[in-house]
C-alpha cells in the first residue's frame, strides 16, 4: 500500500474487493456445508454482508494507514 494518510487509491480498491469477494465466498461455502449444501436467499445474504463487512474494514484500514502502513500516523517528514 502507497497511498497516504486517510486516501486511497485503485489498489486499495481492487484489494478490499478482491478481500471481500473471497470472504464472502469462503463464508458461503462454509454456511451451506455446515445446513446441507441449501442455496437461498438467507445464505447469499449472509455472503453479501460479511463480504461487505470485510471489504469496508480493509478500505477503513487502508483510510487511516499511512504509505508505510503505519495505523493513525501521519506521513513521515521528508528528508533531502
Amino acid at each position: 500500500m502507497k497511498s497516504k494518510f486517510l486516501t486511497l487509491d485503485y489498489r486499495d480498491i481492487l484489494h478490499g474487493f478482491v478481500m471481500a469477494f473471497l470472504t464472502a465466498l469462503l463464508t458461503g461455502i462454509i454456511d451451506m456445508l455446515q445446513k446441507g449444501a441449501v442455496f437461498d436467499w438467507l445464505s447469499v445474504k449472509g455472503i453479501l454482508i460479511a463480504g461487505l463487512s470485510a471489504a469496508l474494514s480493509y478500505l477503513l484500514k487502508c483510510l487511516l494507514s499511512n504509505s508505510r502502513n503505519q495505523l493513525l500516523r501521519k506521513e513521515p517528514a521528508v528528508r533531502g
